[in-house]
C-alpha cells in the first residue's frame, strides 16, 4: 500500500519531465543555412549602406543640394548688394549717358534709387541661378570656375538682360516703372534689345571675377595651411570685383549705348567712333560700386552656405547617434 502512491508520483515526475523537454526543444530556434550566395549579397549590401552612410556624413552632397544652396545664397547676396550700393550704379550710368560736352549737374545727383523696382525683380531671380548653376557646376561636374562661371551667366540673362534694360531706362529718364515696361515693350527689339552688348559684358566679367577669386582664395589657403575667416573672403572678393569693373568698363559703357544711345545722342548701330570716346567713362563708381559690392556679395554668399554646412553637420551628427537601450 505504501508503494503505489510513490510509484504513481515517480511516473507523474517522469511525465512532466518529458513535457517540459518536449516545450523548450520546440522553443529553441532552429539553425539557419545560409549559402555562400545569400552571405556575399548581405554583406555587399552592408557594405554599400555603410559607404552611403560614411558619404553622407562626409558631406558629399547631391546636384539638386548644390543647386539649392546657391539658389538662397545668390537671390540673399544679390537683394542685399542692390538695396545698398544701387545709387552708385545710377550715378555711374547717369555719369556714361552724359552728352559730350555737357557738364555734370546737381541734379543728376537725385532720385538715386529710381529703376531700384526691376533691378530686383531682375537681380534676386538672375543671381540666385548664376550661383545655384555656378555652384552645381564647380563642385558636382568639377568644372573650372571660369567655365562655372559662363554656365551661371548664360542661365541668369534670360532674367538680368530685360530687367536691367528696363532699370537703366528708369535711371536716365526718371520715368515710372509702368511707362519704363511699356516703353520698353513697344520699341524695336523689345525688351532684349542690346543683348549681345549684355551678354558681352556679363561673360567676361564673371568669369574674370570668379577665375580670380577662386585663384586667390585656394592661393591664401594653400599658404596659411588652413580655411579663410568670413573676413578675408569678403575682401578677396572685394578685390576681385575691383579689378574686373576696371577692366570690364567699356563693354558696361557699350551696353549703356546700345539701351539708351538716344540720351548720349549716338547711333550704335552705324558707327561706333563716337563710343570709342566714352569707353572708360564711369570707371571710378564702377569700380567702388564693385569693390563695395564684392565685399557685401561674397560675405552674404559666404555665410549663406556656411549656415547650410552647419545644418549637414547636425544630420550627420543626429544620425551618427545610437539610442541607449
Amino acid at each position: 500500500q505504501s508503494y503505489a502512491p510513490t510509484h504513481r508520483r515517480a511516473r507523474a515526475h517522469t511525465r512532466a519531465l518529458r513535457r517540459h523537454v518536449t516545450m523548450s526543444t520546440k522553443q529553441r530556434p532552429r539553425p539557419t543555412h545560409r549559402s555562400p550566395s545569400s552571405t556575399a549579397t548581405r554583406s555587399t549590401s552592408a557594405s554599400a549602406h555603410s559607404r552611403r552612410d560614411a558619404s553622407t556624413s562626409a558631406g558629399v552632397l547631391t546636384v539638386p543640394t548644390h543647386l539649392k544652396r546657391g539658389i538662397a545664397a545668390g537671390s540673399i547676396a544679390g537683394m542685399t548688394t542692390q538695396l545698398l550700393l544701387f545709387p552708385l550704379s545710377t550715378f555711374k550710368t547717369r555719369m556714361q549717358v552724359k552728352p559730350l560736352g555737357r557738364a555734370f549737374r546737381a541734379a543728376d545727383c537725385f532720385q538715386l534709387y529710381s529703376g531700384l523696382v526691376p533691378e530686383l525683380m531682375g537681380t534676386v531671380p538672375g543671381t540666385a541661378l548664376f550661383m545655384g548653376t555656378y555652384e552645381s557646376a564647380k563642385k558636382s561636374f568639377r568644372l573650372d570656375p571660369g567655365i562655372a562661371a559662363a554656365c551661371g551667366a548664360l542661365a541668369a540673362s534670360v532674367v538680368l538682360a530685360p530687367m536691367e534694360l528696363i532699370s537703366r531706362r528708369m535711371q536716365v529718364r526718371r520715368t515710372p516703372f509702368r511707362l519704363a515696361v511699356a516703353a520698353s515693350v513697344r520699341a524695336k527689339g523689345g525688351l532684349f534689345v542690346g543683348f549681345g552688348s549684355f551678354l558681352a559684358r556679363e561673360l567676361p566679367f564673371d568669369m574674370i571675377q570668379m577665375s580670380a577669386f577662386e585663384w586667390m582664395k585656394s592661393t591664401m589657403e594653400r599658404k596659411n595651411g588652413q580655411k579663410l575667416r568670413a573676413r578675408d573672403t569678403a575682401v578677396l572678393g572685394g578685390l576681385a570685383g575691383s579689378f574686373t569693373g576696371l577692366v570690364t568698363t567699356p563693354f558696361d559703357v557699350s551696353r549703356t549705348a546700345s539701351v539708351c544711345s538716344k540720351s548720349l545722342g549716338l547711333d550704335t548701330t552705324k558707327s561706333m567712333g563716337d563710343v570709342s570716346r566714352l569707353m572708360f567713362r564711369g570707371a571710378i563708381p564702377r569700380m567702388v560700386e564693385i569693390g563695395l559690392g564684392g565685399i557685401v556679395y561674397f560675405s552674404c554668399i559666404q555665410a549663406t552656405l556656411r549656415l547650410f554646412d552647419e545644418k549637414e553637420k547636425g544630420k550627420a551628427k543626429s544620425k551618427d547617434k545610437v539610442p541607449k537601450i
